[in-house]
């Protein structure tokens, strides 16, 4: 990663947290915002607080603000060592607090891009602004990004031009990811790996509901029936449900599959070296 202008912090990096807020380093901004998680500890660098260019305002009259303009387009940039790709992503402050960039998620972008053998055909669901995409297309994989979101869909070709992946295998898909895997099912189609990032609930874009309790399940099924008993590319399923543990992602994924799971806590760390869990992960490495 990179190092910030003052030379102190890398970039993009969590830089503090505490007190129900984060502060993060990204594209050379800093940004303070809310941080929903019990029992946080007290901040460890207070003064810097204070010179945060963005800011996400909680309670009445809610909503970002700035101190300073920011960069058009503001991106942070994040290198995928083993890889010539340095994955560029769009900061797009939104009306949740939301800035469309998850620090917790880059060491699984990392290990994507080890892992996934060249010319795999992988599947990239809930795939959102797109860095699993990118990260699995930089290991020179054939990629099917699925998102429900027009606007999701769109951020994730901008982002994987401004990456020089623009002209990568990538198949940009804006539909209901369980509607879209049955369909495959059906169709007979084959894949090698899949990434899957769930929400907690959500809607597709013509109002199919999703809950992660009800419809995890089976559509790991499905995916089942798309990559095989013996997938020959990685497997990896991450979420931010907090029913749902890296144990029950570990369980729920080697029922579906087998083979060799890991799992964990999805985590970064402040610059203290103070690790900050933000949600889990279980996946499955390409059998040697």
């Amino acid at each position: 990663m990179n190092v910030s202008p003052a030379g102190k912090f890398r970039d993009p990096s969590l830089v503090d947290f505490g007190a129900g807020r984060r502060l993060e380093l990204l594209g050379g901004v800093l940004v303070d915002r809310p941080l929903a998680l019990p029992d946080l500890p007290g901040r460890r660098q207070p003064r810097l607080w204070a010179d945060a260019t963005a800011r996400f305002e909680s309670g009445a009259g809610h909503g970002w603000r700035f101190t300073a303009a920011v960069p058009e387009p503001w991106l942070v940039h994040v290198p995928l060592e083993g890889t010539p790709v340095v994955v560029a992503l769009e900061v797009r402050p939104a009306p949740s607090g939301q800035v469309g960039v998850f620090l917790e998620q880059a060491e699984q972008w990392r290990w994507l891009a080890a892992v996934t053998p060249p010319g795999a055909r992988m599947l990239s669901l809930f795939a959102h602004s797109g860095a699993a995409t990118l990260a699995a297309a930089a290991a020179d994989a054939e990629v099917v990004h699925v998102d429900a979101s027009k606007q999701a869909t769109g951020l994730a070709r901008r982002n994987a031009a401004a990456s020089a992946l623009d002209a990568a295998p990538i198949r940009w898909i804006c539909e209901d990811a369980r509607t879209f895997v049955a369909r495959e099912a059906r169709r007979g189609a084959r894949y090698d790996g899949f990434v899957l990032d769930p929400p907690s609930w959500g809607h597709g874009p013509r109002g199919q509901a999703f809950s992660i309790d009800r419809d995890l399940d089976p559509l790991l099924a499905d995916l089942a029936k798309l990559v095989g008993a013996s997938p020959s590319g990685p497997l990896l399923l991450t979420c931010h449900s907090p029913r749902w543990n890296h144990r029950r992602l570990h369980d729920t994924l080697a029922i579906a599959f087998g083979g060799a799971i890991e799992s964990g806590r999805l985590t970064c760390a402040d610059a203290a070296g103070r690790p900050l869990a933000l949600g889990d992960f279980a996946r499955r490495g390409v059998p040697r």
